[in-house]
């Protein structure tokens, strides 16, 4: 049988496969090498440099060196790795990328197929054979929530079903309008679902906390905006309440200021989703391969929604313009 330092009677020591080489023998292969060596050399006189680094290399093994120790255990795990899970190819990064990419768009689709049966079952039976069916299955409670949500947001979309499941597990938090925006090319956070694929489920988790806490400092000043418009409808009915007998143009006053705050309101709204809408238009515009007359159709396609609008803000306009006392007596 041939032995595994065979060819390297004749590898000069300072060549660095001899060095590769013997990091791979076993400290009994060493020692085996070492001893023909010796006796080479009392003929050849030519192995001085090889009978020197196998010693170098034994000893080296034997010091109990923390930093050999890890270097041998992680070539003998990289070497059961390589057996285990290349089946017999060779190690190609793209290749495990698109591979990697693969089985998480499968397993986004199976989180989706499982949170559809779940719901079934749940809508199916009491709450105490759900429970012991997800015993059954191994599942835990918050995993089955998981699976059932993401079921509800995501069965009917194309790209975020296959964005993996942490990832749909983290857009769960996102509202139906929200999800369908990403499903349209549009931006949520400032992303597109092709972003969002691109990034690190640590990044998607950052974009949308700072998304919900920049809507919540928006929510909030909208509530303090409308809490002051109270607070002076308050402070008018304080006003009033002392006041005997109120004139009409009182009454009036105290009748307009709620129908004041609920415009404001209405307005603001109004406000707030025509901006969306501008972002979601301009996305449309940024799409990656849209042609002009692609853009032109899908515009087409709100246009209709468009003339209402319009004619509502003249209404309104024309409302505004013609206030007056009411001319019933």
């Amino acid at each position: 049988m041939k032995k595994k330092y065979e060819g390297l009677f004749c590898c000069p020591s300072s060549d660095g496969n001899f060095a590769s080489a013997i990091e791979d023998l076993s400290v009994d292969e060493l020692e085996s090498f070492k001893a023909e060596l010796i006796t080479r050399d009392l003929d050849e006189h030519c192995h001085k440099g090889r009978i020197n680094a196998v010693a170098k290399e034994i000893r080296r093994r034997g010091s109990g060196s923390t930093e050999m120790v890890a270097v041998v255990k992680l070539k003998e795990e990289l070497q059961e790795a390589d057996r285990l899970y290349l089946d017999g190819k060779p190690y190609d990064l793209d290749r495990i990328d698109n591979e990697v990419s693969f089985f998480q768009a499968q397993a986004g689709e199976s989180l989706l197929e499982i949170g559809k049966r779940l719901i079934l079952v749940k809508l199916h039976e009491d709450h105490g054979k759900f429970l012991a069916f997800l015993e059954k299955q191994n599942m835990g409670a918050r995993s089955a929530q998981y699976a059932m949500l993401a079921a509800k947001r995501f069965s009917n979309t194309k790209s975020i079903s296959y964005l993996g499941t942490t990832k749909m597990v983290a857009l769960s938090v996102l509202d139906d309008d929200s999800v369908q925006t990403l499903e349209e090319g549009g931006k949520i956070a400032g992303v597109t679902a092709d972003d969002i694929e691109k990034m690190s489920v640590r990044e998607l988790k950052d974009t949308l906390r700072k998304e919900r806490e920049k809507r919540k400092k928006e929510k909030k000043a909208q509530e303090e905006a409308i809490s002051k418009k109270e607070e002076k409808l308050n402070e008018m009915e304080q006003k009033l309440r002392y006041q005997e007998p109120p004139t009409k143009e009182q009454l009036a006053a105290a009748e307009l200021e709620p129908l004041k705050k609920k415009l404001f309101e209405h307005l603001l709204e109004a406000q707030f989703h025509l901006d969306e809408a501008v972002n979601v238009a301009a996305a449309a515009q940024k799409v990656e391969g849209a042609t002009f007359p692609q853009l032109q159709e899908w515009a087409k396609a709100h246009y209709e929604q468009l003339a209402p609008i319009g004619d509502l803000f003249e209404e309104l306009d024309q409302a505004l313009n013609n206030c007056g006392p009411d001319k019933k007596e």
